[in-house]
Parts: C-alpha cells; sequence; structure tokens
C-alpha cells in the first residue's frame, strides 16, 4: 500500500469539528452519570494558568508538587491545551508563542538533539513529546535530533526494533513512539523504511492477541496494552492496514477489571483516569473503527462500566487530581477526549476533543523538525 502525501495525511485527519451537544442530565440528587467538558475545560485551563509563573516566560510551567519549572509541565500543557481544541498559534499572542517555543528549546542539548528534565522517560520519549508540544505550538526544536541515527537505514531498523525489550514494552515502545514513529513522519526517512517497518511489526505480531511480541511473555498483564498502544497509532497515521484488530479488541475487552479499569496496580488506586486507561480506550475506539460490527454492544458496555468510574471521580471534589504533575493530568484530557468519541452522550463539549494518539498533528516531524 502506497504511503499518503504527508501534508495530505495531516490536511485530511488533522480537522476540527463540532459535535452536537446532548442533553441527558440527571436528576438532582442522583450521581452525576454525565460529564461537562465544557466545565473541564475551564477548570483545567484555570489550573494551568495557577502553576504558570507571572515573572517567568510565558510557557514555563510549573511541577505543582515541587514548584520547579520542567520540560514536560511545558510539553504536557501544550498538548492538553491543544487535545481540548484550542489553536494555540490562534489563541496566543506572538510573543506568548515565541516564549513558549524557546522555553521548550532551552532543554535541548545541541550535541544529540536529545532534551533533558524528562520526567524520568527516555530520550526518545522526550522527544516525542517536544515534538507533539512544538507541533501544537508551531515551532521548530533548535537542533537536529542524532538519536534517528541508531535506526535511520532500512538495513538498521530491524535489528534495533528486536532489541527493543519486549518483555517490558509498556515502557519499551516509548522508544519506538518517540524515534520509529515520529523518524517516520520526518522528511528524512523514505519509503523503503517505513515499509521494512510495517514488514518487521506484520512479522512479529501474534495472530492470537493482536498484541507483539510473537513468542515473548510479558512481565505482567499490563505490558502488552500499555506497549501496543503506543505502536498502533502508525498504522492509522499512515493509513496502513493493521491485521488482527478483531484480536485486540478481544483481548482489551478481557483485560478490563471487575472495578471497570485496566490497571491493577494497588499504588495507582486514587486516580482512576490513567494512562493504561487511556491506552485501553484508544485500542477499543480505533479498532472499532476498522471493524464497525465486531463487539460493538460489549465495546459500549466496557466504555460505559469505566466511564461510570470517571463520572464519579470528576465530580468529586475530594479527588484533589490538580496534584498531580501535569504529565498525569494529560493523561485526565486524553482519556476525555477519547471517552467523547465512545460516549458523546455522556461526555459533552460542542468541541470535539482529540487524544495523545489519534491526533496526527502532534506527530508533524517534518514541520517540527532542525534539518542538518
Amino acid at each position: 500500500m502506497m504511503m499518503m502525501n504527508r501534508r495530505n495525511v495531516l490536511h485530511l485527519m488533522g480537522q476540527s469539528s463540532i459535535v452536537p451537544l446532548f442533553i441527558g442530565f440527571p436528576a438532582v440528587g442522583r450521581r452525576p452519570s454525565t460529564v461537562d467538558l465544557t466545565r473541564v475545560r475551564s477548570e483545567i485551563n484555570r489550573h494551568f494558568r495557577s502553576i504558570l509563573p507571572q515573572k517567568q516566560a510565558y510557557g514555563s510551567y510549573l511541577d505543582q508538587a515541587n514548584g520547579k519549572t520542567d520540560l514536560y509541565a511545558s510539553c504536557d500543557v501544550a498538548i492538553a491545551r491543544h487535545i481540548m481544541g484550542e489553536r494555540l498559534p490562534t489563541t496566543l499572542t506572538t510573543s506568548q508563542r515565541e516564549a513558549w517555543i524557546t522555553h521548550i528549546n532551552t532543554y535541548q542539548n545541541p550535541e544529540d538533539g536529545s532534551y533533558r528534565e524528562r520526567y524520568w522517560h527516555a530520550k526518545l520519549h522526550a522527544n516525542g513529546m517536544t515534538i507533539g508540544a512544538l507541533g501544537a505550538l508551531g515551532g521548530r526544536q533548535k537542533y537536529p535530533v542524532k538519536l534517528y541515527e541508531a535506526f535511520d537505514t532500512v538495513e538498521k531498523v530491524g535489528l534495533w526494533l528486536a532489541q527493543i525489550n519486549w518483555a517490558k514494552q509498556w515502557g519499551g515502545s516509548h522508544l519506538f513512539w518517540g524515534g520509529i514513529h515520529c523518524y517516520s513522519m520526518s522528511t528524512q526517512c523514505s519509503s523503503a523504511w517505513v515499509d521494512a517497518v510495517f514488514q518487521w511489526l506484520n512479522d512479529h505480531l501474534d495472530e492470537r492477541t493482536g498484541w507483539w511480541k510473537k513468542g515473548v511473555v510479558p512481565t505482567d498483564r499490563h505490558q502488552p496494552l500499555g506497549g501496543g498502544a503506543h505502536i498502533l497509532p502508525i498504522y492509522q497515521h499512515h493509513r496502513r492496514a493493521f491485521p488482527y484488530p478483531e484480536r485486540v479488541i478481544d483481548s482489551v475487552l478481557a483485560l478490563q477489571l471487575p472495578n471497570g479499569r485496566w490497571l491493577s496496580r494497588s499504588k495507582d488506586q486514587q486516580h482512576v483516569m490513567h494512562y493504561l486507561e487511556l491506552d485501553a480506550l484508544y485500542a477499543l475506539q480505533h479498532m472499532g473503527t476498522l471493524v464497525p460490527g465486531y463487539r460493538k454492544k460489549a465495546i459500549q458496555q466496557s466504555a460505559h462500566r469505566y466511564a461510570n468510574l470517571v463520572c464519579a471521580y470528576w465530580n468529586d471534589p475530594m479527588t484533589h487530581w490538580k496534584a498531580q504533575h501535569p504529565h498525569r493530568i494529560l493523561s485526565m484530557v486524553g482519556t476525555f477526549g477519547l471517552l467523547q468519541k465512545l460516549l458523546p452522550d455522556r461526555f459533552l463539549d460542542q468541541i470535539r476533543w482529540t487524544d495523545i494518539f489519534s491526533d496526527i498533528q502532534l506527530y508533524n516531524t517534518a514541520a517540527v523538525e532542525k534539518v542538518p
């Protein structure tokens, strides 16, 4: 299958649109069964304003926990505001936008183009975050990214993919997401290189589960979903056929816990909108569009079960979501965006939200990269 021109793909998939406003608020005294995303936008943006110091450059957002600026806080807020429907090049003044872009690029290393202060993430993950944020802002990286050199030829890429820790692929797939995927959207890669990546992925995909990597036993139940969600978007953005959407749907539905969540770690039980839940919703939503008739009722039931938790969480004033790092708030924003797609009558807004995986504008490497 031939790749579409990147500019055309960006145009086709990056359009904003309007969704109808549904009526269906619960009766007084009953637990709210819906979330007003208009209010969510207002409250989250109010919080973002509270962590932006007035005497520092615009875009220098703080980590709420330690009161210090960091790269991820700045990138998280840019991406979150974009997901919630704000088009930053239009809403910001020129000086605000330029200050924000400059602040992000102060973290870039001129030697290899990597970014520091990465909120404990790998260099390639930080690369993906900056591409998303700068894409939303209409900016560019200051220096060329040399991290791609480890896999930037057809001869190298298969060996590089093989050395990822597929047993712990939730973290290992971050390298794919911010590396392989971002490079695939670059002006520097060839169509033969993209073909080689998809050939490798398809050859190593487990036809029974829809997950990677065939023949590898994951270290825990979370790994295939957490890893797979970082790989599936490359199929969506390059318009490539994914071989086993039904198996992914089966796997995600089977992984859901009786409480409606997908994450079972005890330390993460307070905040129900974790990245693994976002991963599950993305997989169900996108795979469901590939095979619209497959287990449609089960997907809706699964989404409703989790939505019940989200509605209770957001409408509970004691959840203290504001105390989290902006990176965790970004997972909330992306989760709301996916729930709006799956259950638009429960997650209400006149603006259509996006999410961190499906929104191709957040992967616009060609517009963001500094070419050597």
